[in-house]
């Protein structure tokens, strides 16, 4: 994704030291001077009344730089070119860094590569599951009852090694989640040779791992060998509200896992 480099130049300059001062308490193993750690949340959304004023106002109170995305597609507000021009234009006024969250396979039909690249970033998750009868699965909403782990697992693999193989993706977003009725299978459920195919796929196409706050996701060891692997990381809260920024679950897995500046995505 291309953009101006001035803006972007100054979006990461106002973030430079931001999560000192907020989490004084974290350990960065910072060897010089100027090897300062932004804190970033790449997964905002804007909504209601969260507008982008607000949204800017709490990225400079929290000290937490911000990456807007919206959905593009048919059933969003971002159909065509028109729709993603008029989007970019009014972001591009603001320090926060520009993206897209498709939900679709097959999405960038409606749109221009010259339009795609003006981006900062393509941010997706799995979530959204295609069924043979032509209707989705949305995995994500609470009153979701799936029978079958087993089968289940199987589609979803091979929706998550479809994005990660085919789709444009910068951030691979909210990483082995699971619906609320499986959650308790985590560990079992995500084998080694499950995970194994995730970061081999990541790490093919150059795909950051976002850790999400609200899901609790990648756990400690899939983090671990993603990093063992080089793949950066990208933290994220899917917020569209004052939790925009709240981070907590990925500075615990920073101190956890050791994680440093480098071992994050840098955009520009």
């Amino acid at each position: 994704m291309n953009n101006i480099t001035t803006r972007r130049d100054f979006i990461k300059k106002s973030a430079i030291g931001s999560s000192l001062a907020l989490f004084p308490d974290i350990s960065f193993s910072m060897e010089e001077k100027d090897d300062e750690f932004p804190l970033i949340d790449y997964h905002v959304h804007l909504a209601g009344t969260f507008t982008i004023e607000k949204a800017v106002e709490l990225s400079k109170n929290r000290n937490v730089k911000f990456g807007i995305v919206e959905h593009p597609g048919p059933h969003f507000a971002i159909k065509n070119d028109d729709d993603l021009k008029s989007y970019i234009n009014k972001l591009k006024k603001y320090p926060v860094f520009i993206g897209l969250q498709p939900m679709y396979r097959n999405w960038t039909k409606d749109f221009s590569k010259e339009l795609l690249d003006q981006l900062d970033y393509i941010l997706m998750d799995a979530d959204t599951i295609p069924l043979e009868n032509g209707k989705y699965l949305s995995i994500w909403r609470h009153n979701n009852y799936i029978e079958d782990l087993d089968s289940f697992m199987l589609m979803y693999m091979e929706h998550i090694e479809h994005i990660l193989t085919n789709e444009p993706i910068t951030i691979f977003a909210r990483p082995t989640y699971l619906p609320v009725n499986f959650g308790r299978y985590y560990e079992k459920v995500w084998t080694n040779d499950r995970i194994t195919k995730i970061i081999e796929l990541a790490k093919q196409r150059n795909s950051a791992i976002e850790i999400s706050t609200p899901m609790h996701v990648p756990n400690k060891e899939f983090i671990l060998r993603a990093k063992s692997n080089g793949l950066k990381f990208t933290l994220g809260t899917n917020a569209r509200n004052n939790d925009a920024g709240k981070l907590h679950y990925g500075i615990q897995m920073i101190k956890e896992c050791n994680l440093t500046k480098d071992d994050f995505l840098v955009i520009g």
